[in-house]
């Protein structure tokens, strides 16, 4: 009976659908035009977004309101070319793409698209006026950062929208791949390894002996013995650039040893970073995939400058790479053995004794290691965890000040805060009272606040006499209430450059002639000048041309971590979502850094980046072996 009922039900529906149909016949054709229109004025509008100048124009014809707004808008956007054209095809290919593989709009894909645009314009603002005037100078304005924020929103939601559909049907269609082991599959390590000290031989030896910078010399300074010895430079990292530069030293002359601490971190680079594509290889992702990520850190610039610039961060970002594969080891086993964890002790140690905000980054991620596992591989994290804080701790502590050992200054810190109390004094001097100043003038000198700098805090922040902030924290939070606006655009002007692709600052230069110092020491240029002038070009050309430029973005790579974070938790990857805290955390530490855009505060995220990609595609095609398996 129930068969019966159910079986005149369907010839009601089909009736039903019938009838519609006959009076309705163009309802699928209708819905099929206005998405096609839809698709079209979403693609007009992201392409008018890309070809915004991001200037403020008050317009020629200040008689005629009609004609003033007119002759803006002409200055508005760049002159036609035939890049709109594509670009127009380009997006509505996309957007077309998405409707047809998605029935509505994800939401949460529009709410982190829609944040990220505002982002983008917010910090295009900043980097260009210092200031939010580009959105909020006038109703005009107000309405060209509308029309930029709509169609940079477009173009981020089709993107991530492409990437997660991309993913799903990749997996779908290599969920058996074949296996046949090819020559690079059995050699990947030694390859990649060599492929990657290919491409940063060249801007070690052309620019031999190196190219140094004031803080690599101070540490080289300290461990002769010609300054004094502080924490604010880590002593592991001075210790390991002084003793290879001495060895060079005692072996062949300064130039040698100089050059040895270069040829140690290309090597290590080249050997670390070669690993973490292989661990992807082992992973079941192709080696021709992988190798994209070999190609990335042989023959991105960015990578080479870094590479003969003697100074502490490539290798810090090294051993950052190096706890990242450990912890993801212990992920996909799910647990950790004896090995497992005495790795993890190592790289964490390094990792948090080579640079003073390591222990940021890496306490975090131990942490939620340690409440994931279970049973004995929980307590071996846990001990690693406590191992780590501990040792720190006591280093930091009791170690380097019975050795005389200079602690890290109260100021390393404080970039934020004393970034917006000088914004804060520039922009309100009226309404500072006689208390502010006089706390404001015992901690700084009142007169430091107009050497205000928005994107580097050095200016005022050297200007801390080391006086007791205690104080001055009250009178930071009271000022805050005051003018909030103040506060927030000092933030954003100290930290665009890591919040929106927006702004690149390598830093890591090609020295073309060397400090006084440095001749001191017994330095000086081998080579013919013109081949440091040539790497020197190539250094600039990779911060301008357009693609490249992107490669030494620090937000760049913010926002692919963040889309990361997305796509696990949209899956529901909570767990995948722990090795990507360290990156995380070292994206947050930038933003409370002393410059705008420097990339290498950002250079562990970076250097991660190729892994993680990797560790998202890993875990979409892991659970869907699991559904697999369920439904089976």
């Amino acid at each position: 009976m129930k068969n019966l009922n159910q079986h005149h039900s369907e010839i009601r529906n089909q009736n039903n659908t019938k009838d519609l149909n006959q009076h309705h016949p163009e309802t699928p054709t209708k819905r099929k035009t206005l998405c096609n229109i839809l698709c079209m004025l979403l693609s007009c509008t992201a392409v008018l977004a890309l070809h915004c100048r991001f200037e403020i124009f008050g317009g020629g014809f200040p008689d005629s309101n009609l004609l003033n707004g007119l002759n803006k808008l002409y200055n508005t956007f760049s002159g036609p070319d035939f890049a709109d054209l594509l670009l127009l095809i380009a997006i509505y290919a996309l957007l077309r793409f998405i409707s047809v593989k998605d029935s509505k709009i994800d939401r949460g894909f529009l709410l982190f698209s829609f944040t990220l645009s505002a982002l983008l314009v917010i910090c295009i603002s900043f980097k260009k006026f210092d200031s939010a005037v580009f959105l909020f100078a006038n109703s005009f304005q107000l309405l060209i950062s509308l029309l930029c924020i709509t169609g940079f929103w477009v173009i981020i939601y089709a993107i991530l929208r492409g990437i997660y559909h991309l993913l799903q049907d990749g997996i779908r269609l290599n969920s058996i791949p074949p296996h046949r082991e090819s020559f690079l599959e059995k050699h990947f390590s030694l390859i990649g390894f060599g492929v990657i000290l290919i491409g940063w031989l060249p801007w070690i030896l052309l620019n031999y002996p190196g190219s140094g910078c004031p803080d690599g010399l101070l540490q080289l300074q300290q461990f002769l013995g010609q300054a004094p010895w502080s924490a604010g430079h880590p002593p592991l990292s001075t210790c390991i650039m002084g003793s290879l530069f001495t060895l060079g030293q005692r072996l062949i002359d300064a130039n040698f040893g100089f050059f040895l601490y270069c040829l140690f971190q290309t090597c290590t680079g080249a050997w670390i970073f070669s690993l973490s594509m292989k661990k992807l290889q082992n992973l079941g992702i192709p080696a021709k995939w992988c190798m994209w990520g070999i190609l990335f850190f042989a023959f991105t610039p960015l990578w080479g400058t870094y590479a003969q610039w003697v100074e502490k961060d490539l290798f810090f970002a090294q051993i950052c790479v190096l706890q990242t594969i450990s912890m993801l080891d212990i992920l996909v086993k799910k647990q950790c053995g004896t090995k497992d964890a005495l790795l993890l002790a190592g790289t964490s140690l390094g990792a948090v004794f080579l640079r003073n905000n390591g222990i940021h980054a890496i306490l975090p991620a131990l942490l939620l290691l340690t409440i994931w596992l279970r049973g004995r591989s929980r307590k071996r994290v846990l001990a690693v965890m406590l191992t780590t804080l501990l040792v720190y701790e006591s280093v930091m502590k009791i170690l380097f000040p019975s050795l005389g050992v200079l602690a890290v200054h109260k100021s390393e810190a404080l970039s934020i805060p004393f970034q917006q109390t000088a914004r804060y004094v520039i922009e309100h001097l009226e309404d500072v009272t006689e208390h502010e100043r006089e706390v404001i003038d015992s901690v700084f000198g009142f007169e430091s606040m107009f050497n205000y700098n928005p994107v580097i805090s050095d200016p005022v922040k050297g200007s801390y006499r080391g006086a007791d902030l205690t104080e001055y924290y009250k009178i930071w939070f009271l000022m805050f209430f005051k003018h909030p606006d103040s506060y927030l655009s000092a933030f954003v002007n100290l930290s665009y450059g890591y919040l929106a692709p927006v702004s690149q600052n390598i830093e890591a230069w090609i020295q073309e002639e060397y400090y006084k110092s440095m001749e001191d020491m017994g330095l000086y240029h081998v080579f013919d000048i013109h081949l440091a002038y040539f790497l020197a070009q190539i250094w600039h050309l990779s911060m301008n041309l357009p693609l490249v430029k992107y490669l030494c973005t620090p937000g760049m790579y913010t926002w692919i971590i963040m889309a990361l974070a997305m796509l696990l938790f949209k899956r529901r990857c909570y767990s995948s979502l722990i090795l990507l805290v360290p990156s995380i955390m070292n994206i947050l530490v930038c933003l409370a850094s002393p410059l705008a855009d420097a990339i290498r505060y950002e250079l562990p995220t970076v250097a991660s980046t190729p892994l993680l990609i990797g560790w998202v595609y890993y875990s979409f095609r892991s659970q869907f072996f699991s559904k697999l398996e369920k439904n089976s």
